[in-house]
């Protein structure tokens, strides 16, 4: 028997012992999941802290603004350290931290060229970086891999509570059944009291370590409650930030002291211990109030206990108080909800331009292009056509401008086909070849009739190279040479513009395709312009996966630019087509109305369409269309949108009802020229949407396409 108490008491020290053991380890587990949240949160609030910083500098350049930046990178690596040091025995914690790091050192790398940028006089190219969205995309990215990090410390430190809960049972149980043995063994009150009082002191001193070790920690508020919420431990965190003493809270409800009554009104608070029950945990992001009725923003979590059978034995809270970060957090989106609102506003404001521009212009164009079917002197004639080349000009400004913004917006959407890149070439010179013309240029074209296919927007494409040539003429003077080679290189067409015009100076070779760049003897030579056609020339051809560069030997010494498109496949070569314009189908003479409340652009607009044989009524509002299609039968109606009284889309809307069984060709004729304004225009019954001012064969093309087969 003696031999037998003997492995009873070994087998009790032995079973204590790693009880204690786990218990030990448990607690610091713990402290490392709470290690890794202080960690995750200093991370979050440095980097919110520093894109404060950044935004406030870029928005007003004030150096200022750059303190707290500056405070917050000078911190942030240590932060980083601290959490790479907790991180270390837990594998998926250090799986995360990789992925995290890199997305932190990309958005620093954002935040430091953005403020290069701007110390530097770059602020529209530190803007063009931050409305990418990158910034916004990586703080995203950062925020979802933190997280991450903080859900899987939080699940840990529930499995270590629930686990050290699991571990004091044991030893308790363990104890009392070795104790049971004893007694029977032995048959003696004393050896009973004794291991009763052995195992009582253990677990004393085991209690004493888990209270001392929560005192430690008073940023955070850590307490268990009994499956009734009352509160069964209490930490120093409870009084830093909750503000209630041990004898205030211990015994307690603890639902109707930390929440507030607009939790409670909605529901909140029941459905949080009902979620935890059901789910184990659940967060507790949310108000919270004090002792003193203040509130203020607490991040936690509340997590179920449960005993082996499954039954519900209470709850345990962890929880911080984060209304620094909040306030942080929320002035960050009311900083980019105000960006987003500036840049809507210059949207709008853009649009607006250029349906204001374009009403004074339309007029002027529908002159000039009246003018042209008409016998003038060869002094008037060139008059003429110095006027048609400026018109031109300031429609593709407007142009360039709208695109510019839509490209910023991800507007732009490409419609490709496969075409012939001669094709394409051919457009782009008959678009450019009046102003070459005009400035008495050499043009020579070294481009293969077939065997150059490429799938792109052919519109767009066109685009990039007329803009191309438009800039070697301007920056070339009279008798210069322009030349456009298209070649086959590898996996690419390469189409090359070259001039030897003004050249450009080797420093400006790295920024020439910037936002607003002007080579410096622009405003001199008269072409300065508004800097945005290269920008658009690049953000085109990248949207086709292509790249473009520009070379110079200096000033004076000539131009290149080479733009590479992929070559097309098999497939879409196959698909490649020729547009065919039938000049010679004849125009039959039609019935049209004019709507417009710009007197002089109706008056020339009628003018111009008389001279293709047609026959016209002019009205300046949408009731009076509607009076004059009971006299006049037209068989199209050119409608302005906005109008006072009704407008192009109402007037639409009313002539397809009343005029539904007649061939009515309707067309939006308008300074709006967004895709939404066109979609717009065609669900409220437009045939067409053209924008002011209307290119003289567009309106054959459309007349053209009318004629019956």
């Amino acid at each position: 028997m003696a031999a037998t108490v003997i492995i009873l008491l070994v087998v009790s020290g032995v079973v204590t012992l790693q009880n204690l053991t786990r218990m030990h380890h448990a607690a610091i587990n713990l402290g490392d999941s709470y290690a890794v949240l202080d960690s995750l949160d200093s991370v979050a609030l440095a980097l919110r802290e520093a894109e404060t910083g950044q935004r406030g500098y870029l928005v007003t350049g004030d150096e200022s603004y750059l303190e707290p930046y500056n405070a917050a990178e000078a911190k942030l690596d240590g932060f980083l350290k601290q959490l790479e040091s907790h991180t270390t025995t837990n594998p998926a914690q250090a799986a995360v931290l990789p992925t995290l790091k890199q997305f932190i050192e990309s958005k620093r790398g954002e935040m430091v060229k953005t403020i290069d940028l701007q110390r530097q006089g770059k602020s529209n190219a530190a803007e063009q970086v931050v409305k990418t969205d990158v910034g916004k995309q990586l703080m995203d990215r950062i925020g979802q891999q933190l997280d991450l990090m903080r859900n899987n410390a939080r699940v840990r430190q529930s499995q270590q509570l629930m686990a050290t809960n699991e571990t004091y049972r044991t030893a308790w149980f363990t104890g009392l059944l070795l104790t049971l043995l004893g007694i029977a063994l032995v048959g003696g009150v004393i050896w009973a009291v004794f291991r009763a009082q052995n195992l009582k002191e253990k677990n004393r001193e085991l209690d004493e370590r888990i209270h001392f070790f929560l005192q430690q920690i008073s940023d955070y508020a850590i307490f268990m409650m009994d499956s009734q919420c009352r509160a069964t431990t209490w930490n120093d965190g409870v009084r830093q930030v909750l503000g209630f003493d041990e004898h205030e809270f211990l015994g307690r409800d603890i639902r109707p002291l930390i929440f507030t009554p607009e939790a409670h009104a909605s529901g909140t608070v029941d459905a949080e211990f009902e979620k935890a029950v059901k789910n184990d945990s659940a967060s507790d992001d949310r108000w919270m109030q004090r002792k003193d009725g203040s509130q203020f923003w607490a991040s936690g979590i509340t997590t179920s206990i449960h005993d082996r059978s499954g039954a519900l034995v209470g709850f345990s809270k962890v929880m911080r108080d984060m209304t620094e970060q909040k306030r942080n957090s929320d002035e960050l989106s009311r900083l980019a909800a105000e960006l987003s609102e500036e840049s809507r506003r210059k949207n709008e404001f853009l649009a607006t331009l250029a349906h204001e521009l374009r009403n004074p212009l339309s007029p002027i164009k529908s002159a000039v292009q009246l003018m042209s079917m008409m016998e003038l002197s060869g002094e008037v004639d060139e008059l003429r056509v110095t006027m048609d080349l400026q018109v031109d000009q300031l429609v593709r400004l407007l142009d360039d401008l709208m695109d510019v913004s839509r490209i910023g917006r991800g507007k732009i959407e490409l419609k490709r086909q496969a075409i012939e890149m001669r094709t394409i070439i051919d457009s782009a010179i008959e678009n450019s070849r009046a102003l070459i013309e005009s400035n008495q240029q050499e043009l020579s074209v070294d481009v293969p009739e077939e065997g150059l296919t490429v799938h792109v927007d052919p519109a767009r494409l066109t685009q990039v190279i007329c803009n191309l040539l438009n800039n070697a003429s301007k920056y070339s003077d009279v008798n210069c040479k322009i030349e456009v080679i298209a070649e086959h290189v590898g996996e690419h067409v390469v189409v090359t513009v070259k001039d030897n015009g003004s050249g450009i100076a080797p420093e400006r070779l790295s920024d020439i395709f910037e936002m607003f760049a002007q080579i410096e003897d622009s405003v001199e030579r008269g072409t300065a312009g508004l800097g945005i056609g290269l920008t658009l020339v690049r953000t085109l051809v990248e949207l086709h996966g292509g790249t473009v560069s520009a070379h110079s030997d200096g000033v004076d010494q000539g131009s290149e630019f080479s733009i590479k498109i992929p070559i097309a496949t098999v497939d879409d070569s196959n698909k490649a087509v020729s547009p065919v314009v039938d000049d010679s189908k004849p125009i039959q003479p039609m019935r049209v109305l004019v709507v417009d409340d710009m007197h002089a652009l109706s008056v020339i607009l009628s003018r111009l369409l008389m001279k293709l044989g047609h026959e016209v009524e002019v009205v300046d509002s949408g009731l009076a269309a509607l009076a004059m299609m009971e006299r006049f039968a037209a068989d199209v109606v050119f409608s302005d949108i906005s109008m006072p009284g009704m407008t192009g889309y109402e007037l639409a809307k009313r002539l397809r009802v009343e005029y539904r069984s007649q061939p009515l060709a309707l067309v939006a004729m308008t300074g709006y020229g967004q895709a939404s304004d066109r979609e717009r225009a065609l669900a409220a019954g437009f045939d067409e949407h053209m924008v002011k001012p209307v290119d003289f064969k567009l309106l054959q093309a459309f007349f053209q396409n009318l004629q019956p087969s």
